[in-house]
């Protein structure tokens, strides 16, 4: 096997980036407060990004701060001005995709590595050799690239620039990213970091001259997804990935939460760890690991186009998910944890830990509320904090899940 390509996680807040760490990504893809393609999420700027960056060195991991918006004149001063207070942060690459940015960048923050963004839509050797000869170190693929093209490109570039391409989560209907729905329906522009997901928004025909008169345009009850993509799973197809020559394998999802990105990169890391070990482990484990991926909130998985026509990953339905966030885990000792409830669970109920080495289950023998002492049947108000026994089976920054529920009946 190749060497192991590195695990690369998103984070849009503090804590998906320290559940990132705790679960295993080699590097964690973080935003500014400006310049970067999610100007929803919390992000980081100052001292929160020197103090994030600085935790994740210490666990072993890198550092990717996205400054990735199609930028006019009068933000490239302020970009050059992020890259090098990124560069004094600590922070071990940037992840640009204007050509002007890359340009002013490499020249005037020297010494910050430079990662060419999929909106820059990379799709051949020689394009990666002009962004390498402007500075990149590496170049993150765009996803219409099917694997036989990419394990091409791997061989032809090989020592000359690292590759990156996605293996999970979100893509757009739009080439490489680059939406103007957004901008047309609400003024927000997609590619300057203000996506307002109008693709997700349920549509209806109306004919002209039936006003009033609307036709669905659906394949299920959920409502339409002619404008929405399906989201990318390539978990099963790992090994060929793994023995492409890639380098990096990226996450979608910085406005994920904890949890979706705790589940992800847990299920990811596991199964290219076995397979690192022994591809027969990872052939004994995917089908589980796989099942992992169906307990956060998701769209239909497919392959995305490397194989051509997406493939869809089991039954093509809509936004789905099979278990539900009950709790975040703020400490545990003396067999109990402090939990920070999520959704409503109650005495009871047989949960499921979200940890680094997997789940099991926990049985909910007692909820006792934290600060009173009180001993209740249901923990229902979402941000209360209680103990529930939990044995040895939880730490601080594990996650409880549990079962979807019709909250009408709870």
């Amino acid at each position: 096997m190749n060497d192991m390509p590195a695990l690369l996680a998103p984070a849009g807040s503090t804590r998906p980036f320290l559940t990132a760490l705790r679960f295993g990504a080699d590097a964690v893809y973080c935003g500014a407060k400006q310049y970067g393609l999610r100007a929803q999420a919390d992000n980081f700027d100052g001292q929160a990004l020197a103090d994030m960056t600085a935790l994740a060195h210490a666990a072993g991991a890198q550092v990717n701060l996205t400054l990735n918006i199609f930028a006019a004149d009068g933000d490239l001063p302020g970009m050059v001005r992020a890259a090098r207070e990124a560069r004094e942060a600590g922070v071990d690459a940037v992840i640009v995709s204007d050509l002007g940015a890359i340009a002013r960048i490499a020249r005037e923050a020297p010494g910050l590595a430079i990662h060419v963004s999929t909106q820059a839509n990379t799709t051949n050797s020689e394009s990666a050799r002009v962004y390498r000869a402007m500075g990149a170190s590496r170049v993150v693929l765009a996803r219409e690239l099917t694997l036989e093209q990419i394990e091409r490109m791997a061989q032809e570039l090989r020592g000359e620039i690292e590759l990156e391409t996605f293996i999970h989560g979100a893509m757009c209907m739009s080439y490489s990213g680059r939406c103007m729905l957004s901008s047309f329906l609400n003024g927000r522009s997609a590619n300057r970091g203000a996506c307002s997901q109008p693709c997700r928004w349920s549509y209806a025909l109306e004919e002209r001259s039936r006003p009033g008169e609307y036709l669905p345009i659906e394949e299920d009850g959920r409502g339409t997804a002619i404008l929405s993509s399906r989201d990318l799973c390539m978990l099963k197809h790992l090994p060929r990935l793994m023995e492409s020559g890639v380098a990096c394998f990226k996450i979608e999802g910085r406005m994920k939460n904890e949890l979706y990105v705790g589940t992800v990169v847990g299920a990811y890391r596991r199964a290219m760890d076995a397979y690192a070990r022994d591809p027969k482990e990872f052939e004994e484990k995917k089908h589980s690991l796989r099942a992992e991926l169906d307990k956060i909130s998701h769209r239909t998985y497919d392959t995305g186009f490397y194989f051509g026509q997406p493939e869809v990953c089991g039954e093509a339905v809509g936004t789905e998910q099979a278990a539900e966030y009950m709790g975040y885990v703020l400490d545990a000792s003396g067999g109990e944890a402090l939990v920070e409830m999520k959704n409503r669970f109650f005495v009871g109920d047989e949960l499921e830990t979200v940890t680094p080495a997997g789940s099991e289950t926990l049985m909910v023998e007692d909820i006792t509320v934290e600060g009173t002492g009180e001993h209740i049947r249901a923990a229902n108000v979402p941000g209360q904090r209680v103990r529930v026994p939990c044995g040895e089976k939880l730490h601080a920054g594990d996650m409880l899940r549990g079962p979807v529920r019709n909250r009408r009946n709870c």
